[in-house]
């Protein structure tokens, strides 16, 4: 071995070994929000978010629900509804079972929930999920991954239709990320 290889060699030890110390990862990180949840509460209905944490310590998804309040449907359009990420938006929200080609050209169906109905869904930014491959030509075969919720404002901007009017409600959470002691 020469005096470049050793060095290279050793260069990768160093490297390995600084990559495998106390960096900060999610994983070694405490994740809270605040408040827990969101909620806004009307005459026509109650929509509330909450960030969750799926298989790992961090929040990658919502939990949406939505209560109507009033004697007429309502009707959630996901075409308009969008994620926002310290109050901009950032893309559109999907949801297990969603089709990849609605969404890519804003067809989502909309979903109506019925006088005194509670609809709950859990949803992600698309910018943030991964898509399993596809196995034949159905959508049915497709899952999502959803990715880790940056750390900032989190939250959706929800259309809702009611009658003939366009309601659009703000939810959001702070996303907080600490290190373990």
């Amino acid at each position: 071995m020469n005096f470049r290889q050793m060095v290279g060699f050793w260069f990768l030890i160093g490297l390995a070994l600084w990559g495998c110390s106390g960096a900060q990862t999610p994983s070694n990180s405490v994740w809270t929000a605040q408040p827990e949840f969101f909620e806004v509460d009307n005459h026509l209905l109650s929509a509330r978010i909450e960030p969750k944490k799926g298989q790992y310590p961090f929040y990658d998804f919502f939990l949406l629900t939505l209560t109507n309040k009033s004697s007429t449907d309502l009707t959630v359009d996901w075409n308009a509804s969008r994620y926002l990420l310290d109050d901009k938006p950032e893309g559109v929200l999907v949801f297990e079972g969603i089709d990849p080609a609605a969404v890519k050209s804003a067809t989502v169906p909309p979903e109506t929930v019925a006088p005194g109905a509670v609809f709950s869904i859990k949803i992600m930014p698309m910018r943030l999920v991964a898509w399993s491959p596809m196995k034949s030509n159905t959508s049915s075969n497709r899952s999502l991954y959803p990715g880790m919720l940056p750390v900032g404002e989190n939250g959706i901007r929800l259309a809702v239709r009611h009658e003939n009017e366009i309601i659009t409600i703000p939810l959001s959470v702070h996303i907080f990320r600490e290190s373990k002691p």
